[in-house]
């Protein structure tokens, strides 16, 4: 009762002081591009779309899904310490139903479940664009609960002189980070950019073990993490170029290198399990340049590699029996993704229009049945909006997806015997569509939207076959749909050195997919239906101008709406009723620049009857920069300062106490 008190009476402190400043002018913050000031490396466009830029996490220590999380309408989660499994739901969307691209091309692979951010080194990103409205049709527009978009560093700079940076790292359990990145121009007409990444912990952090009994405190002890240390390597790479006739062409790569222990639960640690992954992604696109002063086309080529084993020996289980060869499941993937697109800007009229394919083959690897599967997709994906007034205009989007599976072989071994899987299915076309009414001008002191869409999410490979050891197939699966509605405003001061955004949203998804276990054995099922309804705030403030301050707030009622009388009603998993986050940012002199932040969010339950629930959680981080020369810029970082381990609710994964680091950044 204390904390929520405490958290209350932050909030309203926090809203006084900034209301006091709409008042009076105080600053200009010059920002470019947005109809907000950019506060705490967060840019935000309107009620549905948000930047993040790497001044919200650069020295900070904290991780993709922790970065996500401070918005508003966002749930982080976490299980464990640096490289852990993350993800992020988004208006009581669940993450699996989170489109999640690294420059575009989607990460969300054949297995069907949430994208694992752990693995997002944020050093190598230039920014975080997030839809929390609705998939863009410049992204495919199949989606439920909007577009998480990682854009790696860009080639594009504005001075014709080479420059970079270098960033190290080092904190508690042995956790150091190091970066590097150059800009040149090779020749007039060239661009070049390089970024090489190394990360890695210990992880061998303490924590309260339970010893398996959850709600009885007398037998727990302190216990160190063991098995979890984390290592990656990655980088990439654009080479832009300017070609005769006005045509640009821009040649982009990633890759990803990740080796990790794999702990198990706080009950049962392992010792001899681990996981490795690779990634290598190339994309090309061609522009043209503008014809008749009104249409652009751009033409793409993405190739995308990636392998994930799990490796693991158990000599004596706890049931005493024995098992002599290491265990390796895995999976790897090949993707073909041509697009082709146009855009259209008349006077009062603009259109896009996006014509894609891709042709996706996976494959076993490991100890089990070699088994492949494949996937020809074709979608055709558009939007238009009509400026009827020059602040009022009304936009469209839409998507229809056509897929084709095909199973190759289609043995695998299950607990039952050898089984065969029926042959890939051709399946119904998909289809999305949105239309929006948006108020206000471009850089305008105020603004607004409403929308209303239906949204789909296409089941994936793994869900409809089931080739692994222990699953069965369910070829007829459908689509799991969502009808979504979303009304958002805000109003700046004059100078836009304070904004106040609300959005009110509201989301029925049908026909959620789902993972049923009988004894052995696993199938997917349509089972879910939910109502989720919520209002997001945010204010935005620099009262003066030494002090800047965010607030932000979800108000949300996550319910389950299916015919499961058990569950009828009751708060969906992993979805608290109310969440906020406060920083303030202070500028003193000596180039001195302390931060504060704390976020807040509810209690909430991991499993659909509400039995088993996680208290409500408070965290407090604090870090302090300085920066004694133009391009220097040294910070001390506090996290998690009350030392709070509470546990994650999907499984028994405690996470890092209090952790401290040190970050050193030397511009060029």
């Amino acid at each position: 009762m204390r904390t929520t008190s405490f958290c209350r009476t932050a909030v309203c402190a926090v809203f006084l002081c900034c209301a006091c400043t709409w008042a009076q002018e105080v600053q200009d913050l010059g920002v470019t591009e947005v109809a907000a000031p950019v506060s705490a490396g967060v840019a935000v466009t309107g009620t549905g779309y948000t930047e993040i830029l790497p001044s919200a996490w650069e020295g900070s220590g904290l991780s993709a899904a922790e970065v996500l999380s401070s918005l508003s309408g966002v749930q982080g989660y976490k299980q464990g310490g640096m490289g852990s499994f993350q993800t992020v739901s988004v208006r009581g969307i669940a993450a699996r139903n989170i489109l999640i691209c690294l420059d575009g091309i989607p990460l969300n692979d054949a297995g069907g479940g949430a994208v694992d951010l752990g693995s997002m080194d944020l050093n190598n990103i230039e920014k975080i664009e997030i839809y929390k409205d609705r998939v863009p049709a410049k992204f495919g527009g199949a989606g439920i609960g909007g577009v998480i978009n990682f854009v790696t560093k860009s080639a594009v700079r504005a001075k014709r002189v080479p420059s970079g940076r270098v960033l190290a790292s080092y904190g508690s359990h042995n956790t150091f980070e190091g970066s590097a990145q150059v800009n040149s121009f090779i020749t007039d007409s060239a661009q070049f950019s390089a970024t090489a990444s190394m990360r890695h912990s210990d992880n061998d952090y303490e924590f309260d073990n339970r010893n398996g009994t959850l709600y009885n405190d007398e037998d727990d002890f302190k216990d160190k993490r063991r098995n979890a240390q984390f290592t990656e390597y990655s980088g990439n790479l654009q080479y832009r170029m300017l070609h005769r006739f006005g045509f640009f062409s821009t040649l982009s790569g990633n890759i990803m290198h990740t080796e990790a222990g794999n702990p198990g639960t706080e009950d049962l640690q392992t010792y001899l399990a681990n996981f490795t992954g690779d990634m290598a992604q190339l994309m090309y696109r061609l522009e043209s340049p503008e014809y008749l002063e009104c249409l652009l086309l751009e033409m793409g080529m993405g190739m995308r590699f990636e392998k994930n084993m799990s490796e693991s020996y158990y000599p004596l289980d706890k049931i005493g029996f024995l098992s002599r060869d290491v265990r390796e499941i895995g999976l790897a993937g090949y993707r073909l993704l041509p697009e082709l697109s146009a855009t259209l800007t008349l006077d009062r009229f603009e259109a896009f229009l996006r014509l894609a394919g891709t042709s996706e083959r996976w494959e076993a690897r490991g100890t089990i049945h070699e088994f492949g599967l494949e996937r020809y997709t074709g979608s055709v994906a558009g939007s238009m909006e009509f400026f009827i007034l020059r602040w009022f205009s009304i936009m469209t989007e839409g998507n229809v997806l056509k897929t084709i599976d095909d199973v190759d072989g289609g043995k695998f071994l299950m607990t039952t015997g050898l089984a065969k899987v029926e042959d890939g299915r051709e399946r119904n076309l998909s289809w999305s569509g949105m239309a929006q009414a948006n108020l206000g001008e471009k850089d305008s002191w105020f603004g607004g939207s409403v929308s209303f869409g239906r949204f789909y999410r296409q089941p994936q490979l793994m869900e409809l076959y089931g080739v692994y050891p222990g699953t069965l197939s369910s070829p007829t699966l459908k689509d799991e749909t969502a009808l979504r509605f979303a009304a958002g405003a805000f109003v700046a001061t004059p100078k836009k050195r304070s904004v106040l955004r609300a959005t009110y949203f509201e989301t029925y998804v049908e026909n959620g997919i789902y993972w049923i276990i009988s004894t052995n054995l696993m199938k997917a099922f349509n089972i879910d239906k939910s109502v989720v309804r919520g209002v997001e705030l945010e204010l935005d403030s620099r009262p003066v101008p030494f002090f800047q301050t965010v607030l932000r707030a979800t108000i949300q009622d996550p319910r389950d709406d299916g015919i499961n009388k058990a569950y009828n009603g009751n708060l969906l998993p992993g979805e608290p009723v109310h969440s906020y986050y406060v920083e303030g940012d202070l500028f003193l002199p000596f180039h001195l620049s302390p931060s504060f932040s704390m976020d807040y969010r509810s209690r909430m339950f991991s499993d659909r009857m509400n039995d088993t629930k996680q208290p409500p959680v408070t965290r407090y981080n604090a870090a302090l920069s300085w920066h004694p020369w133009d391009k220097t810029r040294l910070t001390f970082a506090v996290n998690n300062i009350t030392d709070e381990t509470y546990r994650n609710i999907f499984t028994p994964h405690p996470i890092p106490g209090r952790e401290y680091r040190f970050t050193i950044i030397q511009g060029f």
